[in-house]
This record gives C-alpha cells, sequence and structure tokens, in this order.
C-alpha cells in the first residue's frame, strides 16, 4: 500500500512564534497510537519562526496516527503529543500555542539568583502528558473514577523518563509546591510554556520551560 499523499503546514497558530532558541532544533515524531511515541515512523524538523514542516505519512489509518515534538535530532525531550489533524488538507496548522505537560517527579531544586531574580529551577523525571490526559474535569463531571484521567492510548509505564528543566519565581507558591513534593515523593504534573527570547532563560538551561501550573498527584 503506497504512502499517503505529504502533509505540509505550520506547527503554531497565526501570531505566535516560536522563541528565537527553539527556532530550527524542534521536530516532529510520527507514530502509531497503537504502539507509542517511542516508535517513530516519520521524523522532520520544524524551520523558522512558525514551524514549518512537509511531512510524508504512512499508509496507516488517521485514526492510528499521532504526532509528537521533541527537541534536537534525539528529540529528548519530547514536549508534546498532539492528535493528528484528521480531514485536513495541507497545509495545515497544528495549532501549538508551546504549552508542555510534563508528568513525573522533582529529582532535583536548584536556587540560584538571576540578574537579582531568585530563581528555582526543577529538574523532573518524566514523560510528557498522553493525549488523553486532562488536567481538570470536564463539565458535565465524569463518572467516579475519570477525574484527571490518565488514560492512554498506549501503556507509558514502559517508557524511558527524560529529563525536564522547569523555572520559577522562588517566591512563588508553585516554588513551594514543588518543594513539598520533593520531600514527600509525590508524582506532579506540570503545565509550561516556552522560555522568550528575550528573558535569557535558554543560557541556564537548553530547553527553558517556563512553570505556570503545578498539580500533586497523590500516592
Amino acid at each position: 500500500m503506497a504512502d499517503s499523499p505529504p502533509l505540509t503546514g505550520r506547527l503554531t497558530p497565526p501570531g505566535i512564534s516560536l522563541p528565537g532558541w527553539a527556532q530550527d532544533h524542534l521536530a516532529l515524531r510520527l507514530w502509531d497510537r497503537r504502539e507509542g511515541p517511542e516508535k517513530s515512523l516519520k521524523t522532520v524538523p520544524l524551520t523558522g519562526s512558525g514551524g514549518s514542516f512537509r511531512l510524508e505519512t504512512p499508509a496507516i489509518p488517521e485514526a492510528h496516527r499521532a504526532i509528537s515534538i521533541g527537541w534536537g535530532e534525539a528529540l529528548d525531550p519530547l514536549l508534546a503529543h498532539l492528535p493528528w489533524p484528521t480531514g485536513s488538507a495541507s497545509p495545515v496548522l497544528l495549532n501549538w500555542d508551546g504549552a508542555v505537560t510534563v508528568i513525573g517527579y522533582v529529582e532535583q531544586l536548584h536556587l540560584q539568583e538571576v540578574g537579582g531574580l531568585p530563581l528555582v529551577i526543577l529538574e523532573v523525571a518524566g514523560r510528557a502528558a498522553p493525549i488523553t490526559y486532562r488536567r481538570l474535569p470536564p463539565l458535565p463531571l465524569p463518572a467516579l473514577g475519570d477525574r484527571h484521567s490518565l488514560h492512554t492510548d498506549h501503556s507509558q509505564g514502559d517508557l524511558p523518563e527524560q529529563v525536564y528543566y522547569l523555572l520559577a519565581d522562588a517566591e512563588s507558591p508553585l516554588a513551594a509546591f514543588a518543594q513539598d513534593a520533593a520531600v514527600s515523593s509525590l508524582r506532579i504534573a506540570c503545565v509550561a510554556s516556552l522560555g522568550e527570547q528575550e528573558a535569557g532563560w535558554h543560557e541556564i538551561v537548553n530547553v527553558p520551560l517556563i512553570l505556570d501550573a503545578l498539580t500533586l498527584i497523590g500516592p
């Protein structure tokens, strides 16, 4: 069976550009939802401020296709998993706004002062949240047991963890929550965004993610 026609498009929505440090360093990975993101079918670079791409798609049903955004040639770390844009003709918009959700554990907390600002850097060992992950329950409320669903298409339990660095103001309640999570060995879900070029966070860590929200997940 022949491959489907190539898919071309842009990663970010109109009006949103990738920060300079991320441009030409991100890539797309195409994978089968029955197999999981570690088994890549195709990988292509994302170029320019909007993350332009051209992706040769394999002959598997659209319902089983998914794509991930990763850093560097090794795609380490994977930043986000996105559903396939079904029923779309090229060019398409993937509409990724730079949001990164990571589920894992705080391995280390680093405190340093940068330009007079006390900064906490969370070193998190974990994985990008699956496509089906929901931070908060939808309305109407789901049935008992469905809240904060972590159900996935493919079990992530056997996938290798990756390391993420998330930055937060040391005076923020988020930093205090992170400390609680580290001390109690609680699993967390972190929501972050790509650090702005002007802030210079990329001079501290390779992939600076600014912590926007943090959920403690009970044992």
